[in-house]
C-alpha cells in the first residue's frame, strides 16, 4: 500500500492505544482454520489465486511461462565515459545493451530484477535481519510504534484496513516510514530494537537513493538517447531544487490456512516514479504480463524494481506502470522490503517529457502534481466502489488505474 505521507510528524511515540487494532499476526498465531469474511476476496477475484508456494512450484516447471527480465546495469556503472581505448569501446557497447535491456523491461513489463546494483550483499542482509528481529517482536512492543491513519499519523506499524465496497481486508501488517532525505525522516518513528535497525536501514536509503539515480538515467536513455541522461530525474526534482522522496514499507505476511481466498496485497499499480523490492526468499509477488498473473522468481543478488505511475506519465505511457499483487501461502511467513522513490507532493509537476509529444503521439496524461495524481487515483477508486455497489463495473481504460499499494 503506498501513501501519501504527511511531513509532519509528532516528536515522540504516540501512547499504545488501549483497545489495541486487529493484527493479522495474531489471527495467524491463534491457529484459526478459516479466515475471516472480511479477508475473502470477492468471488471474481478468486478464481486465479491460491497458495504463492504452490504457484512458485507450477512456474518453476513451466519452460514455456514468461519469466520477469533480469537485467545487469554493472556495464553501467563501470564505464569511463572519458576513455577511448578498444577496450572501452567494448564497454560503451555493453553499456548500449544495457541501456536497451532497460528499456525494453519497462516498457513491455513494467518490472525487472536488478543485478549488478552494487549494493553490498552484507547490507541487504542486515536490512533484512534488522526488519525481520521488529516483527519478531511481541505484538504488544509492536504497538508502541502504532499508526493512526483515521487521525492523519501514516507512519509507523499498521495493518491494511477495509480498502473496497464490500470491505475485504488484506492479509498484511506493516511497517511504513520516510526513509530519505535524513534529514527530513523522524527517527522517533524508527524501531529502537533491534539496535541495527536504524543504521542498516539509513546506509541502505543512501545506497537505493544512488541506485535510483543510475536507473532513471537509464530509462532517460532509453528515451531520448545518450545525452539526456539527466532528463527524468530533473523533471522529478524540478532540475535539482528539490530531492526525491524514498518512503519504505515493510510488509509483514503471516501464514494463511485459506490462501486461495485471500490476498497480502489487492492488485494495483505504484504511484512512485520507481519502487524497489528486496525479500526475504519467499514467493508472493504476481504481475500481470499479456493478460496472465506471472509469478515472480526469486533471483538471488537482485533488486526487483517496478515502474510507477509517475514515471509512466513522463514517458507518456513508453514506459508501463505494472499492474501486480502479493499473494499468501500457508508454509512461512514473507517479509518485503519495499522503497517507494516518489517526487516532492506539490512542487513537482507531472506531465509526459515534450521531446515525447508529438502529432502521432499526443499526450496521454494531462499535468498534475504528486498529490493531485494520488488523490485524483483515490477518488476514481472511491468511484469505481460505488459503482460496484450499484451494479455498474464500469471504467475508463485511458485513465491511470485506480489502486494504490
Amino acid at each position: 500500500m503506498e501513501m501519501a505521507m504527511a511531513m509532519e510528524s509528532p516528536p515522540t511515540l504516540p501512547p499504545v492505544p488501549q483497545q489495541l487494532p486487529a493484527r493479522v499476526e495474531a489471527l495467524s498465531l491463534s491457529g484459526l482454520s478459516a479466515i475471516p469474511p472480511e479477508y475473502v476476496r470477492p468471488a471474481d477475484e478468486r478464481a486465479d489465486l491460491g497458495d504463492a508456494f504452490d504457484l512458485a512450484r507450477t512456474h518453476a516447471h513451466d519452460h514455456t511461462a514468461p519469466r520477469i527480465p533480469v537485467v545487469d546495469i554493472s556495464p553501467f556503472l563501470m564505464l569511463d565515459s572519458s576513455s577511448s581505448s578498444s577496450k572501452d569501446d567494448h564497454k560503451k557497447r555493453q553499456r548500449e545493451e544495457c541501456v536497451e535491456a532497460v528499456r525494453a523491461a519497462a516498457a513491455d513489463w513494467g518490472v525487472m530484477h536488478v543485478a549488478g546494483h552494487g549494493i553490498p550483499a552484507e547490507l541487504m542482509d542486515r536490512l533484512r535481519a534488522a526488519g525481520s528481529a521488529f516483527f519478531a517482536l511481541p505484538i504488544q512492543a509492536k504497538e508502541a510504534y502504532a499508526n493512526d491513519p483515521a487521525a492523519g499519523r501514516l507512519q509507523g506499524y499498521g495493518s491494511r484496513l477495509a480498502t473496497n465496497a464490500s470491505g475485504q481486508r488484506e492479509w498484511e501488517d506493516y511497517l511504513f516510514h520516510l526513509l530519505h532525505p535524513d534529514s527530513l525522516a523522524d527517527h522517533a518513528l524508527w524501531p529502537a530494537h533491534p539496535p541495527d535497525y536504524v543504521a542498516a536501514t539509513r546506509d541502505f536509503g543512501r545506497r537505493i537513493r544512488e541506485v535510483a539515480s543510475t536507473l532513471l538515467a537509464i530509462l532517460s536513455m532509453g528515451l531520448l538517447g545518450p545525452d539526456h541522461g539527466d532528463a527524468l530525474e530533473k523533471e522529478l526534482t524540478r532540475a535539482g531544487d528539490e530531492d526525491l522522496l524514498l518512503q519504505l514499507k515493510i510488509n509483514y505476511y503471516p501464514r494463511c490456512p485459506q490462501p486461495e481466498l485471500a490476498v497480502g496485497v489487492e492488485a494495483h499499480t505504484d504511484v512512485s516514479a520507481l519502487s524497489f523490492i528486496l525479500h526475504n526468499g519467499v514467493p508472493g509477488l504476481q504481475v500481470r504480463h499479456d493478460g496472465r498473473w506471472v509469478t515472480a522468481r526469486d533471483e538471488p543478488g537482485t533488486l526487483i524494481v517496478h515502474v510507477g505511475d509517475a514515471l509512466e506519465i513522463l514517458s507518456n505511457a513508453r514506459y508501463t506502470s505494472v499492474l501486480h499483487r502479493g499473494l499468501v501461502n500457508r508454509e512461512a511467513v514473507r517479509v518485503s522490503w519495499v522503497v517507494f522513490c516518489e517526487p516532492p507532493p506539490d512542487a513537482v509537476l507531472l506531465r509526459p517529457l515534450p521531446e515525447l509529444v508529438t502529432p502521432d503521439q499526443p499526450a496521454r496524461f494531462t499535468p498534475r502534481t504528486f498529490k493531485q495524481h494520488l488523490d485524483r487515483k483515490l477518488f476514481k477508486k472511491k468511484q469505481q466502489q460505488d459503482q460496484q455497489q450499484d451494479g455498474d463495473g464500469g471504467h475508463d481504460d485511458h485513465a491511470p488505474p485506480a489502486h494504490t499499494n
